[in-house]
């Protein structure tokens, strides 16, 4: 297939084969990640997720219609190999400590499980980069935290009593959850671009912000 012929030669094109991502969630945020992920990055994918495809989903997450009733892990493999040649693992199941990969990402609507990720990756010498997607309806964000910055991400984390519950009819977005996707994977090929080239040529912030109605974008790096 020549579907890379737009970009095969791109810095980060060749050498991500190699790569191995785990992506922890299968949902508003890791749906959308994993469709601009696989079209770019040709790393196999390790996916985790529990829950099955409801008919809510359809209307802000990356599911069909026929995917209604299915493990959201499964429904996502076969809905992306028919957009490319996708290499993955799937897990059909909560993530549990045992689960590492150097990099990971957490697309998660709970701050348990994102701790416990954070706390896995945290203890490995080889780790190299944790994302942490969070959002709203209208508002998303970014970590993007490499060795050294573990402190800084840790001020962020909070309890899940401490969340405030918006109305369940406005609580996710398709628009912003393609939003959200398309950054975090920028982010993983600024990353990459960087890690080959043993140099920094592009930026890898730790913090990105949007909130859509204001055209606000904030970007820490």
């Amino acid at each position: 297939m020549n579907y890379n012929n737009r970009f095969k030669d791109a810095p980060w094109y060749q050498k991500s084969k190699n790569e191995n991502i785990m992506i922890i969630g299968a949902g508003g945020i890791s749906s959308n990640t994993l469709y601009n992920l696989a079209k770019t990055i040709p790393a196999r994918y390790h996916i985790i997720d529990f829950d099955t495809v409801e008919e809510y989903n359809v209307g802000c997450q990356f599911f069909r219609k026929s995917d209604v009733g299915k493990p959201k892990v499964n429904a996502l493999q076969d809905l992306l190999q028919e957009f490319i040649p996708f290499r993955s693992t799937i897990y059909n199941l909560p993530y549990s400590s045992e689960m590492y990969y150097p990099i990971m990402i957490t697309g998660l609507d709970n701050m348990k499980t994102r701790k416990e990720a954070f706390e896995t990756w945290k203890s490995k010498n080889s780790r190299r980069l944790f994302i942490d997607g969070r959002m709203k309806a209208n508002l998303y964000e970014v970590f993007a935290v490499v060795p050294g910055r573990e402190e800084e991400y840790e001020a962020t984390l909070f309890d899940d009593s401490e969340v405030e519950e918006g109305p369940c009819t406005f609580k996710q977005t398709s628009y912003v959850g393609m939003m959200i996707g398309s950054r975090i994977t920028q982010i993983v090929v600024n990353y990459l671009i960087n890690y080959y080239a043993e140099e920094n040529i592009c930026e890898v912030p730790f913090h990105v912000k949007e909130l859509t109605e204001a055209f606000y974008y904030d970007c820490k790096n």
